[in-house]
């Protein structure tokens, strides 16, 4: 079996229980490898979703990888990312006898500002509408919930509109804000992939008037192509230091 000749990309997701989520977590995964000529495939973190990280290590090894890199599908350093990634690929490393990197994650800076910026220009076809609701998971990780909150303030500076972090999942709560009695403006959600929660607050915010955009989706790739870029680089820097001169 001939081996290849670069790493596999894989993509690690939370995973959630909406159907939808998968499909447009691999999809987005796929345009990221497309980008960079590599074989590319998602895995997730939660057991109801699959497949998991050692897993799809697993099929890789399988078909002649000695070496994949990983890049988070998150945007902040919380638990997901610091905890449950490094796990299962050391889980899987052992497992597989297979190099596993782990790059950085998607994060909160101006590449993704730039994404932010063009999803909402799409999504409000029909103009300004007032304020806007950014709209992150939420995290008990100290750090994480400020990231999204600097990144409000970025993308305000950068469309000049007032730009207000908001978590689904603790305060200051999107609820909060729709029961200010603020004028209606657009949420606009931090979201990979469609999940539960995100369901859960269109509903919500739609019923209030609001406008909600989609997911980022395949929009995120060049940033997931970034961050296995970079840590290519560093990868190759490594295996050429450890070969014999």
């Amino acid at each position: 079996m001939m081996k290849p000749a670069a790493p596999a990309l894989i993509g690690i997701a939370h995973g959630s229980r909406n159907p939808a989520a998968a499909e447009a977590t691999e999809s987005l995964v796929a345009a990221a490898g497309a980008l960079l000529g590599v074989e590319a495939h998602a895995a997730y973190l939660e057991d109801f979703a699959s497949p998991s990280i050692p897993e799809v290590v697993g099929a890789l090894a399988e078909h002649g990888y000695s070496s994949a890199i990983a890049v988070p599908l998150l945007f902040t350093e919380a638990y997901h990312a610091t905890e449950d990634a490094p796990g299962g690929l050391h889980e899987a490393e052992k497992a597989h006898d297979i190099t596993l990197a782990q790059t950085g994650v998607i994060g909160t800076g101006e590449d993704l500002v730039t994404v932010l910026a063009s999803h909402l220009a799409r999504g409000e076809s029909e103009g300004s509408r007032g304020e806007i609701i950014l709209l992150g998971v939420g995290s008990s990780r100290p750090g994480a919930n400020e990231a999204v909150e600097s990144l409000a303030r970025k993308l305000s500076a950068r469309i000049s509109r007032d730009v207000h972090a908001r978590f689904a999942t603790c305060a200051p709560r999107l609820g909060d804000r729709l029961e200010a009695g603020t004028t209606p403006g657009t949420v606009l959600p931090l979201f990979a992939a469609p999940g539960l929660l995100l369901d859960k607050a269109r509903g919500r915010a739609e019923e209030a008037g609001w406008l909600v955009l989609g997911h980022l989706g395949d929009a995120l790739a060049p940033i997931v192509a970034a961050r296995y870029e970079s840590a290519l680089k560093e990868f190759s820097a490594r295996e050429g230091s450890a070969s014999p001169p």
